[in-house]
């Protein structure tokens, strides 16, 4: 499943949304977890932590070759996703996002919108009705960009992060 979404103003580069190998964008996705932890937890990632990242989402894309997302504009990767399947509330299947990534220079510009709609429609093609993520209680940006793209608060799931900054949890309804 990849998506081209054409031009539709100055500011709204044209994307494509597709699986990757994560070994072939290896920097990227490694400059990416380094900076999403230090916004999240106010802290750098530890080389321990970010290998076992690394080798989780190898692990999701041997088991789905489309859970790991490249999102490309201009043909550069700008962006990465990582969409899992978790049992959340009981026995009951869901779609979790463990990763969402948009680099700096590119947010603003539709690209993450653009992120969850390619997250809905896959985790739809999975029977799913639901989907979840946790970001960091001091990054307001990801809360408010969450919050307008249709996420709710789901304060049960909320927990302590590695770092012992709390992690919010959000959810989102599939219709």
């Amino acid at each position: 499943m990849s998506y081209s979404f054409d031009k539709t103003g100055h500011d709204k580069p044209e994307v494509l949304i597709a699986p990757i190998n994560i070994d072939n964008f290896i920097e990227f996705i490694v400059a990416a977890h380094r900076e999403t932890f230090r916004i999240t937890f106010g802290s750098d990632i530890t080389d321990e932590f970010l290998d076992k990242e690394l080798a989780r989402t190898r692990t999701d894309s041997t088991n789905d070759e489309n859970s790991v997302i490249g999102v490309f504009a201009a043909n550069e990767l700008v962006g990465h996703a990582v969409l899992e399947t978790r049992i959340i509330a009981g026995d009951r299947l869901h779609g979790w996002i463990h990763f969402y990534y948009v680099a700096p220079q590119f947010r603003r510009h539709g690209i993450g919108v653009r992120l969850v709609r390619y997250s809905e429609e896959y985790f739809t093609t999975l029977g799913l009705t639901e989907f979840y993520l946790r970001t960091g209680e001091n990054n307001k940006a990801a809360q408010e960009f969450y919050l307008r793209t249709g996420f709710f608060r789901v304060p049960e799931g909320d927990k302590t992060g590695p770092s012992g900054v709390g992690e919010l949890m959000m959810g989102k309804k599939l219709t």
